[in-house]
């Protein structure tokens, strides 16, 4: 197995590049569930900060499959804080629910996952209604967050890269020199473009897409304890290479501020690398 992998920094980010998306992700879980035993054994309490899209979908699956034969991880998980990235305006009750991260959570991680964990005592969804009490909603997910960091949570965040270099929602258009927020932006056609071609059932045209997302800005997602990044994609290539080309920060790739964090490493396909590969 090692002799697939290459292994490479880019300023201090540690890159793995791994042969297919299975690897990748089984990789990415024994990584994190190697912290989250190592925190168990101190005391030190954790919370997961994932995304929710198909680049986390292999990790999921391994993180399920370990859990259902570990009972030590699954009564760690059973305590573990799970928080999101970002979701669109929309409530439960809305016909267009089936769309949300909430939803794309429930139905791909936390259903299989209480399958073989039991109760997940820790969930933290992200309840937006699509009225204007989200803002409130939103500083209030945010202080959630920024609560737990002060009572000595360990926070261990799963990231990918958008097709435009995004982290999270907080794209291009967005500075990177912010104070740490959760914030509302404008979906860009490059955003829209990706939710087509993620979920082409729910997303069949432009406009059915929403126009808005709410998600942390890239300032809240670097005061994550720790970082892993995930790209299985081919057509992420590019905004692969814009992200681990050089050691630069770049406004227009805000995935690139990773290279910011003292403790970041990222798990990449061969298909996803091969520009940097190329480049390299």
């Amino acid at each position: 197995m090692q002799s697939d992998l290459m292994v490479f920094h880019c300023g201090p980010v540690k890159i793995t590049i791994t042969p297919d998306e299975q690897t990748m992700g089984r990789l990415t879980a024994d990584h994190i569930i190697r912290t989250l035993k190592t925190k168990h054994a101190a005391g030190v309490p954790t919370a997961l900060w994932l995304m929710a899209a198909p680049s986390a979908f292999a990790f999921y699956g391994a993180l399920v499959d370990t859990a259902g034969r570990d009972e030590t991880l699954r009564g760690i998980l059973q305590k573990t804080h799970f928080f999101q990235f970002d979701d669109y305006p929309v409530s439960r009750q809305s016909p267009k629910f089936q769309t949300t991260f909430r939803h794309l959570l429930e139905q791909h991680l936390f259903g299989p996952l209480s399958a073989v964990c039991g109760k997940l005592s820790n969930l933290h969804p992200l309840e937006l209604t699509g009225s204007e009490a989200d803002k409130r909603i939103q500083d209030a997910y945010r202080d959630d967050v920024l609560a737990l960091r002060q009572r000595g949570v360990y926070f261990i965040q799963l990231k990918g890269i958008g097709m435009d270099g995004h982290w999270g929602f907080h794209g291009a258009e967005t500075p990177l020199d912010m104070a740490p927020a959760m914030i509302t932006v404008p979906m860009n056609s490059q955003n829209i473009r990706q939710q087509m071609l993620d979920w082409p059932q729910f997303f069949p045209a432009a406009a059915d897409v929403p126009k808005t997302a709410c998600t942390f800005n890239v300032p809240m997602f670097l005061l994550a304890d720790e970082i892993v990044d995930n790209v299985p994609q081919a057509a992420k290539t590019f905004a692969v290479l814009a992200v681990y080309g050089t050691e630069a920060v770049v406004n227009a790739a805000p995935s690139s501020a990773i290279k910011r964090h003292h403790r970041a490493c990222a798990y990449l396909t061969r298909a996803a690398a091969g520009a940097l590969l190329k480049f390299r």
